[in-house]
């Protein structure tokens, strides 16, 4: 019987290097068409070709399939790359445990000074996402993602608040979340309706309704 080789293979410097550059240069592509898809946004909406997004990234059609099924899987990785920043911005890391008064105070100065929603800097208006939604499950898909890790991560905090006294007890922490979530949701909707809002004194009677 042949005796096993005791021998370590000695790894190669220069092929670890190549493939490094080559999963690098795959990543910069990958990111370069993300932004293009996020960069063409405010003139065309949701419905920017294909086309015109590979020019915009300066890559081909197949370079964009090495990465993306389709413009809508695309466009879904587009959501997910900017809701989870405006998540990480308005309500913080799922390791916080900062209070629902806290992060309603961060919502209405990012809506006093145009940081949200990203309408004011043309990003997608409501209607263009429940549009894009009902057209294509991958991008419903991530909407509802989202939307859940919002909840999630508010239910978090509205738990912190109960443990604190600051929360009412009585009212489980999910629903106060799924709430939240939902006044945002629509807060977002009568802005871009122009409809008029007294944004600070409805916070408050949500808070007082908390608490």
């Amino acid at each position: 019987m042949a005796r096993a080789s005791t021998k370590k293979r000695k790894s190669d410097p220069k092929a670890a290097a190549a493939t490094g550059s080559r999963e690098l240069a795959k990543q910069e592509t990958r990111e370069a068409l993300i932004g293009a898809m996020l960069a063409l946004i405010p003139e065309h909406g949701l419905d920017a070709s294909l086309d015109d997004i590979c020019d915009r990234a300066g890559f081909t059609r197949g370079a964009f399939y090495v990465h993306f099924r389709d413009r809508d899987d695309l466009l879904a990785a587009a959501m997910e790359r900017v809701g989870r920043t405006v998540l990480d911005a308005l309500i913080g890391a799922t390791s916080q445990e900062e209070d629902l008064a806290t992060i309603t105070g961060r919502f209405l100065a990012a809506l006093a000074s145009g940081a949200y929603p990203l309408t004011r800097a043309g990003g997608v208006r409501p209607y263009q996402l429940l549009d894009a939604c009902a057209r294509s499950p991958a991008v419903r898909a991530q909407y509802e993602a989202l939307v859940l890790e919002s909840v999630a991560r508010l239910t978090e905090r509205a738990r912190a608040g109960q443990r604190r006294g600051t929360v009412r007890a009585d009212v489980r922490a999910q629903d106060i979340a799924l709430l939240s979530v939902s006044i945002v949701i629509g807060v977002h909707t009568l802005l871009d309706l122009a409809v008029p809002l007294d944004l600070a004194r409805g916070a408050a009677a949500w808070l007082k309704l908390l608490g």
